[in-house]
């Protein structure tokens, strides 16, 4: 029985809709990378992530290579995620991409989900407005390395902290 070689690369991008991606090797060049290969709770790939990994040579495309038993190492953006969302602090993320139930959004390289009962105190009938926008949020959970955050819990709090202040104007409305 033959050993593999393990080797480890960064995740260039990875296509969650299409369940693949590609990984960079300084040694073999770009990865391909399928979810189908992927190994001990690692479900979902972004990029950024630090994966090791052993490579057959592909069926389809002669002198590319397709990445097996891909295992999560790390990714400090994400451990940044995870901090924020252990410590309830804000993180700033760019809109990309709406949805049926939301909006994806970006936050150092991760996709993280803003649902629609999650973007503002109130409902819009278009969530068209905050495309492309930079919007605060807040972690609101996590499973699988799958990001759910909000927005409408920092304007609650601030609605709150500007109701005990006594203040005359709210901090949103200018006069």
């Amino acid at each position: 029985m033959t050993t593999q070689k393990t080797y480890e690369g960064r995740v260039i991008f990875y296509d969650k809709s299409k369940g693949f991606g590609r990984i960079q090797n300084n040694e073999l060049g770009n990865v391909f990378l399928h979810q189908s290969k992927f190994v001990e709770n690692y479900k979902m790939g972004h990029a950024n992530d630090l994966v090791s990994y052993e490579v057959i040579p592909s069926t389809k495309k002669p002198g590319v290579f397709e990445a097996i038993n891909v295992r999560f190492v790390k990714n400090e953006n994400l451990q940044t995620i995870i901090e924020a969302f252990a410590e309830k602090s804000n993180l700033k993320g760019k809109v990309l991409k709406m949805n049926a139930g939301g909006l994806l959004m970006d936050i150092y390289g991760i996709e993280v989900f803003l649902p629609k009962s999650e973007v503002d105190i109130f409902e819009f009938k278009s969530y068209t407005v905050f495309l492309n926008k930079d919007l605060d949020v807040r972690v609101i959970s996590m499973d699988d390395r799958s990001v759910v955050v909000s927005r409408k819990v920092i304007l609650e709090e601030e609605e709150t902290s500007y109701r005990h202040s006594g203040k005359e104007t709210h901090p949103h409305i200018e006069v």
